[in-house]
């Protein structure tokens, strides 16, 4: 691909995406951190506790995450069609994928890069599979994920034991698939120009956020008032997706606002150099955090490095962004993608 293409490609990036990204890092983080803070030697019942990062965050961003990671799937095999050779682009950037997965997993044992790469390449077997069609197969593997997942509560939680063979296959596959869902979503709603009709039709738009926020906010309240595990573990599993798409409206609700971009725009860069600092947050966690476990409680470290990280990420990020044209890792996966050198640093 030439010079000329791939400045094409840098200036046509939905900045919407790139925020949402950014935010979707957040919560990974704070999800992440708790495994982190476990692996330096910090005994589980010195966390500290409450549910509140179960029910708002917990599987939801990651959620966010893989939405767009399919919705990124579903640009790039779009614009590498112009270029000709869109399976072969494709295939190699998985396949560069889950090789610095594996590099990864070397490391931190939570990686997704690697499992990501290789469902994404599931992902592009489907790829020529009309919008619609697609949807109904995503809302299914949804409902027989949910279902099955309920149904096996007793098995999981609850001390029965037996799991008949045929719910335990399903519960295998609905794990199996769980990444692979989120990429058919986020796969489908960018081919069917998703974004573009909320921003053309805000009626459409308030009401998705309508339906999909009293939703959440119904079964949030009634798992933070709920005691017995088992109704409440049930809505944690139905209001996933209700909760990640209020997420992301609310997020494209305030982009429309002059202030609401103000506040969000520096995400913009955090988003774009995601990778980057996925693999960053892993430096912090792994190496960093342990030099605090002796001299702070676990709350003030887990808080506090938290909120340390996405200021310092961010701020780094739009400085980078500045005077380079992709961050540090993601130059690395364009350059074997596309197989010669990138220009990095900004012309200008």
């Amino acid at each position: 691909m030439n010079s000329q293409k791939e400045q094409s490609f840098r200036q046509n990036r939905i900045y919407e995406l790139d925020i949402i990204r950014g935010f979707a890092l957040i919560g990974i983080f704070l999800v992440n951190i708790f495994n982190f803070i476990q692996r330096a030697g910090i005994d589980s019942t010195l966390l500290p506790t409450g549910n509140w990062i179960d029910i708002l965050v917990t599987g939801k961003f990651y959620a966010i995450f893989s939405l767009l990671f399919g919705a990124g799937a579903a640009i790039f095999i779009k614009r590498a069609n112009h270029n000709g050779k869109p399976s072969l682009l494709f295939i190699r950037r998985m396949v560069v994928l889950a090789v610095i997965g594996l590099l990864h997993a070397q490391v931190w044992g939570g990686d997704v890069l690697l499992p990501y790469a290789l469902v994404g390449l599931v992902l592009f077997a489907l790829h020529k599979i009309p919008s619609k069609a697609l949807f109904i197969i995503t809302f299914s593997l949804h409902m027989i994920g949910i279902l099955v997942n309920v149904s096996a509560y007793d098995w999981l939680y609850g001390g029965k034991t037996n799991m008949p063979p045929t719910l335990d296959a399903l519960l295998l596959i609905t794990a199996l698939t769980s990444f692979l869902v989120y990429f058919i979503e986020g796969f489908t709603l960018m081919k069917m120009d998703a974004l573009s009709k909320l921003q053309t039709r805000p009626p459409l738009h308030k009401w998705l956020l309508i339906v999909f926020g009293s939703i959440s906010v119904i079964s949030v309240t009634a798992q933070f008032m709920i005691t017995d595990h088992k109704p409440a573990h049930i809505l944690l599993i139905i209001s996933q997706l209700p909760l990640m798409l209020t997420y992301i409206l609310l997020i494209l609700l305030l982009l429309k606002n002059k202030n609401g971009r103000a506040i969000l725009y520096p995400l913009q860069a955090y988003g774009r150099m995601a990778m980057s600092n996925y693999l960053g947050q892993t430096v912090v966690g792994i190496f960093i955090l342990p030099m605090f476990i002796h001299h702070f409680s676990p709350s003030i470290i887990i808080y506090g490095l938290c909120i340390f990280t996405w200021v310092i990420q961010i701020i780094m990020s739009n400085v980078w962004l500045k005077f380079f044209n992709y961050g540090p890792v993601e130059w690395v996966w364009r350059c074997f993608t596309y197989w010669h050198i990138v220009q990095l640093r900004k012309l200008n």
